[in-house]
Formats: structure tokens, sequence, C-alpha cells
């Protein structure tokens, strides 16, 4: 299960650095990675049967969700069939991905790396969004020519994508903090994953992002 622990990262990861995933061949490495996986699990599953499986509470509503745009295209009523076709695609290796995270983190301790895991790469995608903010040069990466124009930000050509990104990740380091379940020896390290990606959100100056913080500051408080 460790293999596929590391591997659902590493697929996350590719995720966000390949654009954030909105080009085709990055959409097709990520859905057929997630496949795999699922495979993968499947296997080990059947070949051990350790334990039972989890089906997370948020599944029923995306799955429902996922139906309602199956229905839509194939009824032929949406605006646009192919793009609801590929956000299908993408909907449904989702909704893989949350079943597969479900089954392989279980204890506290997977958790908990997952969480530091999640820190970590959201300060250091942060980290790279400033300086690529404080030295851009027009392209992605600094050498990326972007054929159909937008306002990158980090590795997403959009800056709202890039909010999304802090939004999720965010309340990883700050929700702790704020209700004081941190250790005192790691209360400077985990301030510093939790304000950098703020830094980085402010700095992206996307609107909806800077809403949707001070909404998720509101609940937490």
């Amino acid at each position: 299960m460790r293999s596929l622990r590391i591997s659902i990262c590493a697929l996350l990861v590719f995720g966000i650095l390949a654009h954030g995933g909105v080009e085709d061949w990055a959409l097709a490495v990520f859905e057929t990675g997630a496949t795999v996986l699922f495979f993968l699990w499947a296997i080990f599953f059947g070949l051990h049967k350790e334990k039972e499986i989890v089906f997370p509470a948020i599944l029923p509503p995306l799955v429902a969700f996922c139906g309602v745009a199956a229905t839509q295209w194939i009824l032929r009523v949406s605006a646009s069939p192919f793009a609801t076709r590929t956000q299908i695609q993408l909907l449904l290796t989702d909704i893989v991905l949350i079943f597969l995270a479900a089954q392989v983190f279980r204890t506290l301790q997977d958790w908990r790396s997952f969480f530091w895991f999640v820190m970590l790469f959201a300060f250091l995608v942060s980290g790279f969004g400033i300086l690529q903010h404080l030295t851009f040069n027009g392209k992605l990466y600094w050498f990326r020519e972007m054929r159909y124009g937008g306002i990158p930000f980090g590795p997403y050509v959009n800056r709202n994508h890039f909010a999304g990104f802090a939004e999720l990740a965010i309340p990883v380091a700050l929700v702790p903090l704020i209700l004081g379940k941190v250790r005192r020896e790691r209360r400077f390290i985990i301030g510093l994953f939790a304000l950098l990606p703020i830094g980085a959100l402010l700095m992206s100056a996307s609107r909806g992002g800077l809403v949707a913080f001070g909404v998720e500051l509101l609940f937490v408080l």
C-alpha cells in the first residue's frame, strides 16, 4: 500500500506541475495514471483482502453530479458536448483517486504523512509562483510560450487556478495552528508552510480566490 500512496502523491504533483493539467497530453497522462493505479489496487485487494473497502461520504454527491453531467451529454442538451465529455472523464478520474485514497490512507500516521506532503508541496509551488511573478518574462517556466494568452501564476496558466490550489492547501497548515493543535517546536515551520501560500495567494490578485479565502477564515473562526 505504501507504493500506492506514493504513486497517488506523485500523480497529484504531476497534475499540478503540468500547467495544472489543462492540456490534452497532461489530462491523458493523469487519467491513464489513475486508471492504472485503480487496477493495481484491485489486483492487490483481490490477492490479499486484508481490509474492507471504504466508501468516503463525499463519493455519493460526486457520483450524483457526474450522473447529471452524463445525462446532459447523452441527451445532447449540453452547450458543448465535447467539453462535457472531457470534464466527465476528469471527474471520474477524481472520483477514482478519492476512492483509492480512502483505501490506502487508513491510519493516523498515513494521513499525517499526507498532510506533511501537502504542506511541503504547497510551500514549494507557492515559492515558485512568487519567484516567477517577480521575474516574469511572459513565458511559463520562463521558456514555454503561451499561444492563447493568459495570466499565469506558478505552474498554472490561469492565476485563478493557482488560487484554487492555494485555497485547498492553506487550511492543512493554517487550521491546526488556529486550533492550537501544533507542538511548540513545530509552530515555526508549520507557520511558514501556511504563510508563504497565503502570500502567494495575495500576489496572484485573484479576486475570487481572495473572497473564498476570506470565507474560509470566517468558517474556521
